[in-house]
């Protein structure tokens, strides 16, 4: 973090090709007097380094819908994506190998959950402390290994809860919403049958008291 000048940031991520490491941090610290932004192939350079966690970390605007961000680091088991001026999701690379992802204060507004259903593999999925997240229109589906979604600390306020937001997403079994703003209950839980942890600490339910949610 914070050892090249932002000029340089691309050469010098080139100079680290063939090196193996299990965990790589890019970025700025926070306090630092000028954010980088993030360019298009600013992280070409990783298409040659293994590694098993790749975080990035305090930059600011992407720029070109952040088309390049996941194109060599696909193959990475565990991304963490951290206050970032980041408003959608990148590209998601054909087989990308990615267990679990966290975006935390990023800038999304809508749950981009078409896009992340293109991660096949993922088993863990955290987006937490996003300011300008408010709604969850966007269907998962597909990810056949999906066992934790963490989405707590935004602002979400949605209907419908919680079966049509999961599509064939039958090993969910952990579903954070604590520290959210509204979220209305049915009594429909058929997508998330095999549900194990439900947490909505600190957010405003609407509906559990009309319908039968938790009869099971």
């Amino acid at each position: 973090r914070s050892a090249f000048e932002s000029s340089m940031m691309q050469t010098s991520l080139q100079g680290l090709a063939g090196l193996q490491v299990s965990r790589l941090i890019v970025g700025v610290f926070s306090d630092h007097d000028r954010e980088q932004d993030f360019e298009r192939g600013l992280l070409d350079g990783l298409c040659q380094v293994q590694m098993e966690e790749f975080v990035l970390i305090c930059l600011g605007d992407f720029e070109d819908d952040t088309d390049t961000l996941f194109d060599c680091v696909g193959n990475v088991s565990t991304i963490r994506l951290v206050d970032l001026g980041l408003e959608q999701i990148s590209q998601v690379p054909v087989g990308s190998k990615v267990k679990q992802l966290e975006c935390k204060k990023c800038s999304f507004d809508d749950v981009p959950a078409m896009k992340l259903s293109l991660f096949k593999e993922l088993r863990v999925l955290r987006i937490t402390k996003n300011r300008s997240l408010k709604t969850f229109e966007q269907k998962f589906e597909g990810l056949s290994n999906l066992e934790v979604i963490d989405l707590s600390e935004n602002r979400l306020t949605f209907s419908r809860c919680c079966s049509p937001q999961f599509r064939n997403c039958p090993n969910l079994k952990h579903l954070n919403l604590s520290f959210n703003s509204y979220i209305r209950l049915t009594g429909d839980f058929n997508n998330v049958e095999n549900l194990l942890y439900l947490d909505f600490q600190h957010t405003t339910l609407f509906g559990p008291g009309s319908y039968p949610v938790f009869l099971s």
